[in-house]
């Protein structure tokens, strides 16, 4: 497994590296915007998500993710999705640009309308390097990408604060995306080895949307899901209160997602060129489950015991509010990635029906929550996508199971224990945050302590997941500071 530990690791470090370019500034960067843009405001610029989302969904047609299992693919291949994703684009563009005028009146807010329609222009600028971001997934190289995204990132959270500054209040944000959407677009032609050219071929089109409309089919139901709680929030509830939800979910998935997003973009394109050895693949599929989890969890739950001085240190007193859903949400957080590699384990051994129809039997569940849920209230909402979150992890770890033989109990147990130990670890944290002292003291003590219980305790008995993370990172330091641990086989 040394060619697939190694793809891992150079994804993974250069994944990390341009989250840990970014966390600190974006850390920085919310705190300071959290001070000039009010909850309600943040909430208007997020009722346009759910649209765009989905928009987003229809134009690639699960093509990236069939060009990238096809490792035979073609030049006819790459321009055929080219011209397809870019053709889907402009017809949703141009009906999401006509159908502002019913967006803003349908939630009674009239800024939507020009947000609506800015938004709809900038889709087809993202739509132009979609193949060109697929393209280097192909080819592994995580590098370019990572250094891409950092420099856009970065350059447009002036722009977004000075605006804000100014008082642009929405439209502050909506600029930023703006002005990153156009450096992106300059960057990634001006360097990209890859142009298009005039060529649609109907074999490449029937091949790869054979494999690719199941998994866009998958892929939208997802989508639906996961906006439909901001759909609902902000016409049934209020932009405030959406804004504060908007946050509290950001907040919890500040870090996990890094790992997430990186882990998504990396197991893919690395497990499908082992896609037909499952002597390599399964052990690789649960060294993903496992690492990812030992994070995850303890994050989460330090999210959990901690939730109302983080926020008030972040944001200030004014989004207090949204203190509950960070700690409802965090209790899904800790394990919804593994769904997200479980659907990359099937979408690897070529299942795209499955998916499909396993996407149509848990978003059926998901609905009925919400529907129930969104009766009762806001943090019911939350609870409702907590429990869709494990119900999903069961569905999923289900059918892996029954192709490789991992039960659904093997699987809990390759997660579960980190996520107890984690909720163990942050007991004293969670004492800390019910002081009197001042949010830096709470976190400062209760984050140590949970630091030191649950590293530590994992250190000592030398668990197989953190010793093959101990070892990458002692690898990428040089092997200078930190003593060798002695390896452990994933069982």
């Amino acid at each position: 497994m040394s060619q697939l530990r190694k793809e891992t690791i150079s994804g993974v470090k250069w994944g990390m590296l341009q989250k840990i370019t970014l966390q600190p500034l974006q850390l920085v960067y919310g705190m300071v915007l959290a001070r000039l843009i009010s909850p309600t405001e943040m909430g208007i610029v997020g009722l346009t998500a759910v649209f765009f989302a989905v928009a987003n969904a229809l134009a690639m047609a699960g093509f990236g993710v069939a060009l990238i299992r096809k490792q035979d693919r073609t030049e006819a291949d790459i321009n055929t999705m080219f011209w397809f994703n870019l053709g889907m684009s402009l017809v949703l563009s141009v009906t999401l640009f006509l159908l502002a005028p019913w967006f803003a009146d349908f939630y009674q807010q009239s800024e939507l309308l020009w947000l609506t329609r800015v938004s709809a222009i900038m889709m087809l600028l993202s739509s132009s390097v979609g193949v060109h971001w697929t393209l280097y997934q192909c080819r592994r190289d995580f590098r370019t990408p990572a250094i891409v995204n950092t420099i856009t990132a970065v350059a447009g959270m002036p722009v977004c604060l000075v605006l804000a500054w100014l008082g642009w209040g929405v439209w502050a944000l909506m600029w930023q995306s703006v002005f990153s959407s156009l450096l992106t677009f300059v960057i990634v032609w001006f360097i990209s080895p890859w142009k298009p050219r005039l060529i649609f071929s109907r074999t490449s089109f029937i091949t790869l949307f054979s494999f690719g409309s199941k998994i866009a089919c998958s892929g939208i139901l997802h989508v639906l899901y996961q906006n439909a709680r901001t759909f609902i929030i902000g016409k049934f509830y209020s932009p405030a209160h959406l804004g504060l939800y908007t946050r509290g979910v950001h907040l919890t998935w500040f870090m996990p997602l890094t790992i997430t997003g990186v882990l998504r973009e990396v197991s893919y394109p690395v497990l499908s060129t082992v896609q037909d050895d499952n002597e390599r693949l399964i052990p690789a599929y649960r060294m993903y489950i496992k690492v990812s989890t030992l994070i995850i969890a303890w994050i989460c739950m330090c999210f959990l015991s901690m939730g109302t001085p983080a926020v008030e240190l972040i944001y200030g007193e004014n989004w207090l509010g949204c203190a509950v859903f960070v700690k409802i949400v965090a209790l899904g957080v800790a394990v919804d990635h593994i769904s997200p590699i479980n659907l990359s384990f099937l979408m690897v051994k070529g299942k795209a029906n499955l998916l499909f129809w396993l996407e149509i039997v848990k978003k059926t569940v998901s609905v009925s929550l919400l529907i129930g849920a969104a009766t009762i209230s806001v943090e019911a909402i939350c609870w409702a996508s907590v429990i869709y979150t494990h119900v999903a992890i069961g569905f999923n770890t289900y059918f892996v199971g029954k192709m490789t033989g991992l039960t659904w109990w093997k699987q809990q147990k390759d997660f579960m224990p980190y996520v107890v130990w984690a909720a163990i670890s942050c007991v004293p944290a969670w004492l800390c945050s019910m002081t009197e002292w001042n949010c830096v003291l709470q976190l400062a003590v209760g984050g140590s302590s949970a630091f030191l219980l649950y590293f530590g305790g994992l250190h000592t008995i030398h668990d197989s997941a953190y010793v093959e993370l101990y070892n990458m990172l002692r690898q990428k330091l040089g092997n200078r500071w930190l003593p060798q641990l002695k390896k452990t086989q994933i069982n």
